[in-house]
């Protein structure tokens, strides 16, 4: 069109003036739309004109599921928690006592709210739109110009009710056509479901009331109940049981689930044993619940980061490559915990240089000397790493808070759905 224009421009105003002067004004009126829908224009729609879901392409098509399934993790879950419990030290909460946050890069946020909130039923927080609660933690979420981000296995939500959510399903799936968002449902086990994020994320969803059935036994017999309420509470069944899914009683995040490499899961207890003094257990595991009987079973370092609440670290089998590819799509993605001993694990991290700013929120907090670290009563580490040699095992940041930081055990606005 600008060629065509300056070609005969001279022909045009010598010869008709008149018709020059009108076609010029016609065609002011007209260049804003001509230049919306010429192929070759560099201008672009307003953002708000853009569709809320970006395209495949942006996100890998695969989501390289890693993890064990919702049945064989449940059952490492409450085998660890079993375990630590064993011995009187295992009531002594040491190292991580709480993991208040996961945050993630997502595509957009419209599409991570009808996912989060509108499918999940997530509360939206008061102080912060992008932050949704689940029971007493949350999930950060930001949209901006990196790739959305993936956890390498999954994370275990305990939810008050999978039937509304079973309800919301149709509705979900057409709002979030063209995306990686899945449902997958388990016939002998109508308490379980496993659900694809619309960014490739693995959730593993648990009915609240899935270990009631242990309610309806002995336990509620005379015999068995103790005359002291505290007591029946935390025994096994109790709403504070150690079996229980349930996060301290209430829906929550369970847990996290991450793959790592063979050989590497005694290493990463130890680091997390050494570096943080956290309670770890070590167990074995079938590498899917297709292979319950593998005698090759994978090993596990299952650390305690609050009450009712771990990170599990599972090896995989599968080939250290396609490993290395996905840990590039979780890197960025933080875990928000508070710790017994602030000072002293600042100082065992920074005497091997593992103490880390991240340069994405230093408008909230940097850490590079203890000064900063007490200011902003927080410090960041990121690399995971083998304390014989320093290798880095894996990437997975950690944003660390005092027990005496202001926001230790605040209570998020949440309204069960």
């Amino acid at each position: 069109m600008i060629t065509f224009l300056t070609r005969s421009s001279y022909l045009l105003i010598t010869k008709y003036p008149t018709m020059a002067a009108t076609s010029v004004l016609l065609l002011l009126h007209l260049i804003p739309t001509l230049l919306l829908l010429s192929p070759t224009s560099s201008f672009i729609l307003p953002a708000s004109s853009h569709p809320t879901i970006p395209p495949l392409s942006a996100m890998t098509s695969s989501t390289n599921n890693l993890s064990i399934g919702p049945s064989s993790l449940r059952t490492l879950l409450q085998t660890a928690s079993k375990s630590l419990l064993q011995n009187e030290q295992g009531l002594d909460l040491q190292g991580i006592v709480w993991m208040e946050h996961l945050n993630l890069v997502v595509g957009s946020m419209d599409v991570a709210k009808e996912f989060y909130v509108d499918f999940l039923g997530c509360t939206v927080d008061e102080g912060n739109e992008k932050h949704f609660n689940l029971g007493q933690q949350q999930f950060h979420l930001a949209a901006n110009n990196d790739p959305p981000q993936r956890i390498i296995g999954s994370i275990c939500l305990t939810v008050p009710s999978l039937n509304k959510i079973r309800s919301r399903a149709e509705a979900a799936s057409a709002a979030l056509s063209g995306t990686l968002f899945s449902i997958q449902e388990y016939d002998d086990n109508p308490n379980v479901m496993t659900v694809t994020c619309p960014y490739g994320n693995i959730f593993h969803l648990y009915d609240i009331s899935i270990d009631d059935e242990m309610l309806n036994g002995d336990i509620n017999s005379n015999a068995q109940l103790s005359p002291h309420k505290m007591v029946n509470l935390h025994k096994e069944g109790g709403t504070y049981g150690s079996d229980r899914m349930a996060v301290r009683g209430q829906p929550g995040i369970r847990a996290v689930e991450i793959a790592c490499r063979r050989g590497t899961a005694a290493k990463i207890a130890r680091f997390f044993e050494t570096y943080l003094n956290c309670n770890v257990v070590q167990l074995h595991a079938a590498a899917s619940e297709d292979n319950d009987n593998d005698p090759n079973q994978s090993n596990t370092a299952i650390v305690s980061v609050g009450p009712g609440v771990q990170i599990v670290f599972i090896e995989n089998d599968g080939n250290d490559n396609i490993l290395a590819t996905q840990y590039e799509e979780m890197k960025g993605v933080h875990i928000c915990i508070y710790i017994s001993n602030f000072a002293s694990t600042y100082r065992t991290l920074q005497e091997s240089n593992l103490i880390w700013t991240n340069p994405r929120f230093t408008h909230l907090d940097t850490c590079d000397t203890w000064g900063e670290a007490y200011a902003s009563r927080t410090f960041r580490f990121k690399d995971i790493v083998d304390e014989n040699g320093g290798e880095v095992m894996l990437e997975l940041e950690f944003e660390t808070r005092p027990m005496m930081h202001g926001q230790y055990l605040k209570v998020p606005r949440y309204i069960s759905n």
